[in-house]
């Protein structure tokens, strides 16, 4: 099923609450950082599982990837993916300026960031929907995307075919640092979540 199965204003329902979402996000991590990060509006794409290596990245691209399960009234898995070069961006992003990035405290910088992203993403959607949403704890990887990709889908076989994928731009210094988000939902989720909204 691609984005064209659901109407525009559920896409554009999609769409808001990712903005919603993708400015707490920036605003939270700015204020922990204190410095001023941009979010740019983020694009959103939902897509079959085979359609996202013919169109979004080749399987052999090598990639920092971040899990985290969503729970509560509404399940799926979140996977945060960028390349190795913007992974240390982002995570120089979250340190103190001068502190040596080695390997261990990259990771859990990028994980911090990843789980403020998420966080901000659901509760946008708690606060318009009354639905409990949490997540878990963040689990790095570097691998291929193809392989980060379908060990998702192989450890939780319940999960539908489609995913939606939130391309966040962040610009820090001058600097723009691409990643996207994808959420895998288990079958019903989004139709749940467009009920709830009215839609």
């Amino acid at each position: 099923m691609n984005s064209q199965s659901y109407t525009a204003i559920q896409t554009d329902a999609l769409k808001e609450l990712a903005n919603i979402g993708g400015g707490n996000a920036a605003t939270a991590i700015a204020h922990l950082v204190s410095r001023i990060i941009h979010m740019n509006v983020p694009r959103i794409d939902i897509l079959d599982y085979a359609e996202v290596f013919s169109g979004i990245m080749a399987e052999d691209e090598d990639v920092v990837a971040v899990n985290l399960q969503m729970l509560g009234d509404g399940q799926g898995s979140f996977l945060f993916v960028t390349p190795p070069e913007h992974a240390r961006v982002l995570a120089k992003l979250m340190l103190p300026k001068g502190m040596p990035l080695v390997d261990e405290l990259e990771d859990s910088a990028l994980c911090e960031l990843v789980n403020i992203i998420v966080s901000s993403y659901l509760h946008a959607v708690s606060r318009l929907t009354d639905l409990l949403l949490i997540s878990s704890v963040p689990a790095l990887t570097r691998d291929m995307f193809g392989a980060v990709l379908s060990s998702t889908y192989l450890e939780s076989g319940q999960y539908d075919d489609q995913i939606m994928i939130i391309r966040n731009e962040f610009l820090y210094e001058g600097t723009r640092v691409d990643s996207a988000l994808y959420f895998i939902p288990r079958p019903g989720v989004l139709e749940g979540l467009f009920n709830k909204l009215g839609l």
